[in-house]
């Protein structure tokens, strides 16, 4: 006697493997290739200077991935201030200038403060907030994630040099 297939079962099993639905295990397994970044924990510092003191803050970045052109394949952490961050652009047009790959636009980094409330919860938060879409937006982008040296030298060295 024939056993009884569903018709769901038989579609899934007459379909290519790469058209056919994933066991709940696959589905939520470890990508084959990720990059995850965040932009959280701001901090502001007090630093002294010959001329007196200077206030600044810092952003946690937060990096996961197992691309291989990182050097590790867990979690990275550092802190960057926001001309860093102006930096890192800078030092990346200049890379995607360079690359023989299709041209890349790099977004635009959120506006500097210039208010003399710069150091308040909510406008740090909102840079933090732009910051973090920034960060997703280009570590995001396929080519520059695959890529670009520049974006891992900004996320794994303790002092960003370009």
């Amino acid at each position: 006697m024939k056993q009884f297939q569903s018709f769901g079962s038989t579609e899934n099993a007459m379909l290519p493997n790469k058209h056919r639905r994933q066991a709940a295990t696959d589905m939520y397994a470890e990508p084959e290739n990720f990059l995850e970044i965040e932009v959280i924990n701001p901090k502001t510092h007090r630093a002294s200077t010959a001329g007196g003191s200077e206030m600044y803050t810092d952003y946690e970045i937060v990096c996961r991935t197992n691309l291989p052109s990182f050097g590790t394949t867990s979690v990275i952490r550092t802190r960057r201030r926001y001309s860093d961050f102006e930096f890192f652009k800078k030092c990346l047009v200049k890379e995607i200038a360079l690359a023989s790959h299709p041209p890349v636009t790099v977004p635009s980094l959120p506006g500097k403060i210039i208010l003399s409330n710069r150091f308040s919860d909510e406008v740090i938060e909102e840079r933090r907030k732009g910051l973090n879409k920034w960060m997703q937006s280009v570590a995001g982008h396929p080519l520059l994630q695959s890529g670009s040296h520049v974006l891992v030298r900004f996320i794994e060295e303790p002092k960003f040099m370009g």
